[in-house]
């Protein structure tokens, strides 16, 4: 019995490991660089209105990070200088580097949305994955949300052809404080670009 099961064993391992005359798919060019289009419109899904989308600028850019280096005070000696607790005291620079990506930047002009609640979609073409960050509210009221229409939940990324959707609450007031600046990027970050929408309010 013991022999029978060791055999059976030994049969479901030649099945389940590939032979290796066999040759691996290819998975995809990786040499084809990331594309991203945004469509010239921005939709209204309720009213079917459209506000159109236009290039501001378009430039070729590097990305540049900053770091912060920590440095010992010493003396002259060597010796470390201490603060007025005994404690040792450092230095902080900034430096800054110049990354190795060159990416296409591309930044539209803003966009008034009407005061009403409403829904928009943009539509996108790639042949990436592409990520779409929610904007920051800078501190003052959420108004703008990235959503996903299909599923009501929050839509932030995505890969290909398809499109983003995103919704506005109603504004009672005056014109929004802080705009809702959307950036659009292939995950690789080749391609970016910055969409900027405000919504004007029902007091304006």
């Amino acid at each position: 019995m013991k022999r029978f099961i060791y055999l059976l064993a030994l049969a479901c391992a030649a099945v389940a490991v590939p032979s290796c005359d066999e040759a691996a798919e290819n998975p995809g060019d990786f040499s084809v660089a990331s594309t991203l289009e945004v469509m010239p419109s921005v939709v209204s899904k309720v009213d079917g209105i459209s506000y159109e989308l236009k290039l501001a600028r378009s430039k070729d850019t590097t990305y540049v990070y900053t770091y912060v280096t920590k440095e010992l005070v010493v003396d002259a000696d060597g010796e470390a200088i201490l603060d007025e607790n005994g404690n040792k005291q450092y230095t902080e620079t900034e430096k800054l580097v110049t990354s190795k990506i060159t990416a296409k930047y591309f930044e539209m002009e803003p966009v008034l949305l009407p005061a009403k609640a409403d829904t928009f979609s943009i539509a996108l073409k790639s042949n990436a994955r592409w990520k779409a960050p929610v904007p920051s509210s800078g501190g003052k009221v959420q108004w703008f949300f990235n959503y996903n229409l299909l599923n009501g939940g929050t839509s932030t990324a995505g890969g290909g052809d398809g499109q983003l959707d995103f919704r506005v609450l109603r504004n009672r007031n005056k014109l929004r404080a802080v705009p809702a600046e959307q950036y659009i990027l292939t995950s690789d970050s080749t391609v970016m670009y910055k969409l900027i929408f405000n919504q004007s309010g029902e007091k304006d």
